[in-house]
């Protein structure tokens, strides 16, 4: 089987292939080839692909045994199963297409695979035993030499060698745009330098050893290429790959929590800290409080893991991540609400490996920042009290409202009837938020189902009981809690409720109400505030994934602490 000229231009075509399939759409699946039928359109972008010719695998029942030979000479992953169009181009076969004599491909610019024992190759058989060695050419000089030059740093090109007795024999040889290769006898091949520095001019790595006569001797010029290959990366480079691959991931790792830590912008914008120093002060205290972490792995794993508190080592393979990773890990996913999957490539670890950090440091942040959501003093509320709250409404314990969370569609219908927010017209869920006077939030709630109703959280929640005599709670109009806050004697502060009338839309107030409603609203709305810089964390003002339900709660406590360490919202 030879390759016909005339169906140069022509991809070979499958007998399972569709009508209408074109040739552009074949393209090489070696690792390194940039060789596709879409160049072909464009040979003066692309001039190497002239006469290029697409083969595809040999089928995986009729010649199973030639197929896994192309995929061990392909070198490509072990569960790489070729497609539809992919396929081997002309320029990896000896003979410039499979034929009988060579049907596997051989030439490849950067095969690692181990040298194989091959019979005599047919370019051996067929070369004459009495050539002339005036008329041999310098690509058969190169060809048939016993020594050879590195190849891995030179582009494919087509050669024909015309040997006596056959001719055209057409060969893909590297060849050097900027070397000089000599012509010499057929027992000699020697590259000179090239005319730049010998570092980068001819490839990717830098050689200084020389070849001598010792080294294995190519038999043909398959022999030739592989052992042009094989010579050109010696064993330390091989290593040195295979380590700069292990560290890669440290590399990028390291890289990037430079690029986020780098300054205070970076910091707030990234994590949602307001600086630098406030992010160590943090992490020294999370680090102080605790120095072992139980990580969470199941529900009934937490209970049986009691490696960490004592001196047994751990079980598994060793954690990549060290604490202050893990740290920023949490707050970029709290900040940004960056998919697990994307976090999991920036860090080196793998998408599990995240949730789980995610879970054990949002628990332990929310154990830790909790108790700093404090309800402060009655003095302590006096002392900072803004001149806006003082002129108008000085007795202002709290600022109240409710926010709700889009969260992910449940799959039962009881849950999706209880998180519907018919505000919202979507599955949410609800919490009761509180400020202080200068924004910062005092309390904060469980998270209830969208479908409850603002009384119903402020009378079944924690909240009353801290509420003292002589208090005054501001409130929007939707909170009708009066009854529960004249049994504790404090005092809400709402809007004035509208009145009927014959004129208009039916409602109106008067000029004191209107006067009233535009004082309190002035100061309401830094409970609205306060909720938008709580939003600015996007894993909760996006839709909250549906498994992140347990710890809903704690990533609210905890993005409410990480709002207070910001600036006031209210100013004197």
């Amino acid at each position: 089987m030879e390759c016909n000229e005339a169906d140069e231009n022509k991809p070979p075509k499958r007998k399972s292939e569709k009508h209408g399939d074109e040739p552009s759409h074949y393209w090489c699946s070696v690792p390194g080839c940039t060789s596709d039928g879409r160049k072909k359109a464009n040979l003066i972008k692309y001039p190497w692909m002239r006469g290029v010719q697409f083969y595809p695998y040999p089928g995986a029942k009729r010649k199973a045994k030639l197929r896994k030979r192309w995929l061990q000479q392909v070198f490509r992953d072990e569960k790489y199963a070729p497609k539809r169009y992919h396929s081997v181009c002309s320029r990896h076969f000896i003979d410039g297409c499979p034929t009988e004599e060579n049907p596997v491909p051989t030439l490849f610019p950067r095969n690692k695979v181990a040298k194989q024992s091959r019979t005599t190759t047919s370019i051996e058989k067929r070369q004459p035993t009495n050539s002339s060695s005036d008329s041999a050419t310098v690509a058969e000089t190169s060809v048939h030499s016993n020594k050879c030059a590195p190849m891995e740093c030179l582009p494919m090109e087509d050669i024909t060698v015309s040997c006596e007795g056959n001719a055209g024999v057409h060969i893909p040889l590297p060849v050097a745009h900027e070397c000089v290769i000599e012509q010499i006898s057929n027992e000699t091949c020697i590259k000179e330098p090239c005319s730049k520095t010998e570092d980068i001019s001819c490839g990717k790595y830098n050689h200084d050893h020389i070849y001598s006569k010792q080294s294995v001797e190519p038999r043909c010029s398959e022999d030739f290429v592989d052992f042009a290959v094989q010579t050109d990366l010696t064993m330390k480079d091989i290593h040195h790959m295979e380590t700069m691959t292990k560290e890669t991931d440290h590399i990028h790792r390291e890289h990037f929590v430079n690029r986020i830590t780098q300054s205070d912008s970076a910091v707030r914008r990234y994590l949602g800290v307001p600086s630098i120093t406030m992010l160590f002060g943090l992490f020294a205290i999370l680090d102080k409080v605790c120095t072992k972490l139980k990580y969470w792995s199941g529900k009934k794993s937490i209970a049986n893991m009691n490696y960490e508190t004592s001196e047994i080592r751990k079980p598994g393979p060793k954690r990549k991540l060290t604490r202050f990773h893990e740290f920023l890990l949490t707050l970029l996913r709290l900040r940004l609400s960056v998919p697990s999957f994307l976090i999991g490539d920036l860090f080196g670890v793998s998408e599990t490996r995240v949730s789980q950090i995610v879970c054990t440091w949002i628990n332990y942040m929310f154990q830790v920042f909790k108790p700093q959501l404090k309800w402060p003093s009655l003095q302590s509320i006096r002392k900072h009290m803004p001149r806006s709250f003082k002129q108008t409404f000085p007795r202002t314990r709290v600022v109240i409202d409710c926010t709700e969370i889009f969260i992910q569609k449940p799959r039962t219908p009881t849950a999706q009837s209880q998180t519907y927010s018919n505000y919202k017209g979507h599955n949410t869920f609800k919490c009761l938020v509180g400020i202080t006077p200068t924004g910062a939030f005092s309390y904060v709630s469980e998270l209830w189902g969208g479908n409850v109703s603002d009384r119903y959280i402020t009378a079944n929640s924690d909240f009353l009981d801290l509420i003292s005599a002589g208090d005054e709670v501001m409130a929007d109009r939707g909170f009708i809690i009066r009854d529960y806050l004249l049994e504790r004697k404090a005092k809400l502060v709402i809007p004035p409720f509208t009145h009927k009338c014959g004129w208009g839309k039916g409602k109106r107030l008067n000029a004191s109400e209107i006067r009233r409603t535009r004082q309190i609203a002035k100061l309401r709305i830094h409970v609205e505030r306060a909720i938008q810089r709580l939003k600015s964390y996007k894993l909760l003002s996006g839709i909250l994934p549906i498994n992140l339900k347990p710890i809903a709660s704690q990533i609210l406590v905890v993005a409410a602490f990480l709002c207070n360490l910001s600036k006031p919202l209210v100013k004197n």
